[in-house]
């Protein structure tokens, strides 16, 4: 099935940036930052958000997971590896990202996982096929969230879980520079020599339509379809905008490992007085069903009929 337009820039972008999602200079990836993600989600800096759901929470291995956006596969990898799930099938738009999460699967020995083209703005789901969906940085790439979660109704079995580790800050249409001011003024103190560029931009992927596109929903909309299990915000409020213009040698020097220490710091304290600050998220839940309804009449039983085809277009 041909992509619309929008759709097929976006999987143009993630083709040509597919490795994005290795890039060492993302805040995520310093060891410190890492370490407060940790704990802030698990308890302990050792201890990553997947490795800890599942030690509370997954007893045996779902029956099979579905995830969106999996982009090289690292995620639904870990998955299997750590016997969340015996099975997985996985989506991306991107053809060539999906090349090569195949061959990191096949030469990691991993098995279980279906690599499979998919657009999340229209999904197609098998009724009932899943025990658990997955997303992993992926959901705040959503235009259509509505749908999305109206085929997770029926893509999920009664009772199914949904895992999301995802950025749920602004979205790209909300940034303001006054967004920025925090952030600015804290790189503002950094030394010159440290700083690869001295103002923040907008943190939005211009070439990438998707990026964000409703992020500052993604919170609200999962308290309205999760009876939520778990809920832990873990920043990135500050650190996501400050890092990107920050000299890796720098942030790897001991003058910057105890700025980052510090920077750190803060946005514990804003975590504390405000959880809903955080630009990242690890929620747990079950997808609520829905309420049950009386009776329709003939008129109205075709209304839903005919909703109900367009969903499954």
């Amino acid at each position: 099935m041909p992509l619309d337009p929008p759709a097929g820039a976006v999987a143009r972008f993630w083709d040509e940036n597919r490795e994005k999602s290795r890039d060492p200079t993302y805040w995520m990836a310093h060891t410190l930052c890492r370490q407060a993600i940790n704990r802030r989600v698990s308890g302990n800096i050792n201890e990553w958000p997947l490795d800890w759901f599942r030690r509370v929470h997954v007893a045996g291995p779902f029956e099979r997971g579905v995830s969106w956006g999996c982009g090289l596969g690292a995620f639904e990898r870990a998955a299997i590896r750590t016997g969340i799930a015996r099975a997985v099938d996985a989506f991306d738009i991107s053809p060539k990202s999906l090349e090569d999460a195949r061959r990191e699967a096949e030469k990691e020995g991993v098995e279980g996982i279906e690599f499979r083209l998919g657009d999340f703005d229209a999904p197609h789901l098998e009724t009932g096929r899943y025990d658990i969906a997955f997303f992993h940085a992926s959901l705040h790439h959503v235009k259509r969230l509505e749908r999305l979660f109206g085929r997770l109704r029926l893509g999920l079995r009664p009772g199914g879980a949904v895992y999301v580790d995802e950025y749920v800050g602004p979205s790209r249409s909300d940034w303001t520079a006054g967004r920025l001011a925090a952030a600015q003024e804290l790189l503002d103190a950094v030394p010159n020599s440290a700083r690869l560029d001295p103002r923040i931009a907008l943190p939005i992927e211009q070439d990438d339509p998707s990026e964000a596109i409703r992020s500052g929903e993604i919170v609200s909309f999962l308290r309205q379809h999760l009876d939520l299990i778990e809920w832990r915000p873990y920043g990135g409020q500050l650190a996501a905008l400050i890092f990107p213009n920050l000299a890796r040698s720098w942030v790897e020097s001991p003058e910057g490992q105890s700025w980052v220490a510090r920077l750190l710091e803060l946005e514990d304290e804003q975590l504390r007085r405000d959880p809903a600050s955080t630009f990242y998220l690890v929620a747990y839940g079950r997808l609520r069903q829905e309420p049950r309804v009386v009776p329709l009449s003939g008129r109205l039983r075709r209304a839903a009929s005919r909703w109900r085809a367009e969903l499954l277009v």
